[in-house]
């Protein structure tokens, strides 16, 4: 796999150097020459790029994109940063499908048996139905035969509205899915709570659906009340839009195989250094099949870990832990970094919440938004968590809790479980 992964490197750094402006230029200014490296590791040389430079990069054309022809193409959700768009031919869509397939087969599903999916209001497949932003998904005809057809995928409703709350539309999740009962369900990590708070809550009868894919972080004890509520066998994958594939989880549950064949992923500090396994790093990401507008070194906006050790399944696949969070969600006071993963498994291991929003409003101050189960004692909670939650910034920061009905969703209907201001993002 390693063999196969310097080949296509290597053929992949020729292309871009003599082909692509952006590339050329960058590695020139730099000193690097990617045509003289004799192993995987010279990789490290070459600089990182990220979102921003490669938005100034289209503006400037510098991946020659307008004189290809018969592109599609493929957005990020903004979460991570600003958004933009990556062009796709149908090959290249074709190897994205795959790396997909890849990642949902690994949980024992198959083609032509039941699924069910619940994303965002601005995810692609909606097309801007719900935010208005004249969205568009990559070869839409092909999803649109292949995901009723071959996924036999329900699409579910998702919030559309400021804020979380509306039981109705908990209300259609569990009547669809209670009628469907699909065999595998995908969704984000702030649907899932909300739904089993409100099965509790009109004391219906428990849905049963064997694999759950929730794309976020979850906490361990969060993953077992699942498990046990849904009689489910709880996964994750790594896809961002604009790279399909790059990892996913298999029955042991411990971290993701990275897609080596297809991806070569590291964990970098703020120097650009490779971390220790186990130690947090930005996840930086090259595309080996992408060669309509080559993604090297590309930090994609998230922070994760990798083990140095094989998974006891068997595969051999490279593992990388579940990612933290959000880069600019890592919340810093006075030189202490906690990554949202920490956060919120403070809160998702309570049986007392059903749903939060952790916020750094300024360096040193820390607003908890929870929508607490309806039993919970609300002043031992208030409590319990500010007293968790400065122990674990060694109390160097305050933390206020206001319980809510509702967490505000973002402009593309996510809801970010731990938000660090932009302004204190920036200073970071």
């Amino acid at each position: 796999m390693l063999e196969l992964q310097w080949e296509k490197l290597k053929s992949l750094l020729h292309y871009s150097y003599v082909n692509v402006p952006f590339y050329r230029r960058i590695w020139g200014e730099a000193g690097i020459d990617p045509l003289r490296f004799e192993s995987p590791a010279d990789l490290q040389s070459l600089p990182t790029v990220d979102k921003q430079a490669l938005i100034a990069a289209q503006a400037r054309n510098e991946f020659g994109l307008d004189q290809k022809r018969g592109l599609e193409k493929v957005h990020t959700s903004g979460t991570t940063g600003p958004h933009f768009y990556v062009p796709f031919t149908l090959a290249d869509f074709q190897k994205k499908y795959a790396g997909h397939l890849r990642q949902m087969y690994a949980s024992g599903w198959r083609l032509g048996v039941r699924s069910a999916s619940l994303y965002y209001s601005g995810h692609p497949q909606f097309q801007g139905r719900y935010t208005g932003r004249g969205e568009s998904d990559s070869f839409v005809p092909i999803r649109k035969l292949a995901l009723p057809l071959a996924h036999r995928r329900m699409s579910l409703t998702p919030y559309h509205e400021r804020v979380s709350g509306n039981d109705e539309f908990c209300a259609e999740w569990y009547r669809r899915l209670a009628a469907y009962r699909p065999v595998l369900f995908e969704t984000m990590e702030f649907n899932l709570p909300v739904l089993m708070d409100y099965i509790e809550r009109r004391q219906l009868p428990a849905l049963r659906i064997p694999i759950i894919y929730l794309l976020g972080t979850l906490s361990d004890k969060q993953r077992h009340r699942y498990r046990e509520f849904f009689s489910a066998e709880v996964y994750d994958r790594y896809s961002p839009h604009e790279m399909e594939g790059i990892a996913f989880a298999c029955n042991v549950h411990r971290g993701m195989h990275v897609a080596c064949d297809s991806f070569c992923v590291e964990f970098l500090d703020d120097a650009g250094r490779r971390v220790y396994p186990r130690e947090i790093g930005q996840i930086t990401v090259t595309d080996l099949d992408n060669y309509t507008m080559p993604l090297i070194r590309y930090r994609v906006g998230d922070v994760g870990f990798y083990y140095d050790e094989p998974c006891s399944c068997g595969r051999g696949f490279p593992l990388m832990g579940e990612v933290a969070g959000r880069t600019r969600d890592v919340v810093v006071v006075d030189g202490i970094s906690v990554t949202p993963s920490r956060l919120n498994a403070m809160l998702q291991d309570r049986p007392d919440v059903v749903l939060f929003q952790i916020k750094q409003t300024s360096g040193h101050a820390l607003e908890i938004d929870i929508v607490p189960k309806s039993n919970a004692d609300r002043t031992t909670l208030s409590a319990e968590v500010r007293r968790e939650l400065e122990l674990l910034l060694e109390g160097k920061a305050s933390a206020s809790v206001r319980f809510v009905e509702g967490i505000e969703l973002e402009p593309n209907g996510k809801i970010c479980l731990t938000k660090v201001s932009q302004d204190l993002g920036s200073e970071s």
